[in-house]
């Protein structure tokens, strides 16, 4: 078991997401930033899409009641296990009774602890994600509170101190422009990718809101008012990733958790090898969006499969010359 002393803001268990539902309203979930759920697992020898702890925030702290490996990926909250110092992107052993305590991040906003042998859950609707707007999923449908355990498997995995990380893109999100116009004006479409935007606080799973970045030097008043509009459009498909540009002129980048459908007019689509980083962004934090073709997107989606099975082949040759 793992124990559960105290949760932080939000403490989920999340995989890779739920798929194949969508058109029955189900929305995916999973692991904002599956790159580092994808690496936590690989470091303990489990599934890439293995279900694991997402931290938001940090200030958690967590008791191991038997033996195991664990690793940590995405943002590092100056994690200790039992006071001392451990690191992310690092394979580590916890002894029974031993508690793993997290500060928080200034430059990231989510970290993932997988265990060797992943969490003992019974998935629903192929995931085991926590999908806490409708209640179902991960432990009973809601993020984990103070007291509450979580089983985890027997794994012959062994110890091997051990580390890896994915190199992380940096520069402006990428996104394919949306092709329907919804009554939006060319200029209009334009501010959006010429603005630096600042993500609100206002944001969640369900959610990256943006906002005017105040700095902005190139703008009269504010690009949320120059965004802001009357438009209302019939209900359309949206999905993680998709840009919703609400009346107010402050855009909405849908996230996991998001709605299967909406009424706002969509700018686009952020390509797939950028979602794993929107995941990250703290409120406060500026943000730039430019567009990209089909073509380009599949590339930078190829570059970002490369780098993956790059750090698969390296930890695999790792362990097996171990």
């Amino acid at each position: 078991m793992l124990t559960i002393i105290k949760p932080g803001p939000q403490l989920t268990i999340q995989d890779l997401g739920r798929f194949g539902h969508r058109h029955l309203g189900v929305s995916q979930c999973g692991a904002l930033d599956s790159d580092a759920l994808r690496v936590a697992n690989l470091l303990v020898g489990n599934n890439e899409d293995a279900a694991a702890l997402e931290i938001t925030l940090g200030m958690a702290k967590l008791r191991f009641e038997r033996p195991c490996c664990f690793a940590l990926s995405g943002a590092d909250m100056s994690a200790n296990l039992n006071g001392k110092r451990i690191e992310t992107g690092w394979c580590y052993r916890a002894e029974a009774g031993q508690t793993l305590t997290f500060a928080s991040s200034s430059l990231n906003l989510r970290c993932y602890l997988a265990i060797s042998g992943g969490f003992a859950l019974e998935p629903l609707l192929g995931s085991c994600s926590t999908d806490c707007m409708a209640g179902f999923g991960g432990l009973d449908g809601h993020a984990l509170k103070e007291g509450q355990q979580v089983a985890f498997a027997t794994s012959k995995f062994e110890w091997l101190n051990w580390g890896a990380k994915l190199p992380r893109r940096q520069g402006p999100i990428h996104y394919i422009a949306e092709p329907r116009e919804f009554g939006l004006a060319a200029k209009l479409k334009l501010a959006f990718s010429e603005a630096t935007w600042q993500v609100s606080a206002q944001s969640n799973r369900m959610g990256l809101r943006l906002q005017a970045e105040p700095t902005s030097a190139d703008l009269d008043e504010s690009i949320g008012h120059n965004l802001s509009h009357a438009l209302s459009i019939k209900s359309t498909a949206v999905a993680p990733g998709s840009i919703q540009l609400p009346p107010s002129g402050e855009p909405i980048v849908l996230l996991n958790d998001c709605q299967t459908t909406g009424g706002y007019p969509l700018l686009g689509q952020v390509i797939a090898a950028d979602l794993p980083r929107l995941g990250q962004l703290r409120g406060g934090h500026s943000v730039t969006f430019t567009p990209v073709t089909l073509a380009q997107a599949r590339q930078l989606n190829q570059q970002h499969q490369n780098e993956l099975n790059r750090l698969r082949l390296a930890m695999r040759y790792r362990r097996e010359s171990s």
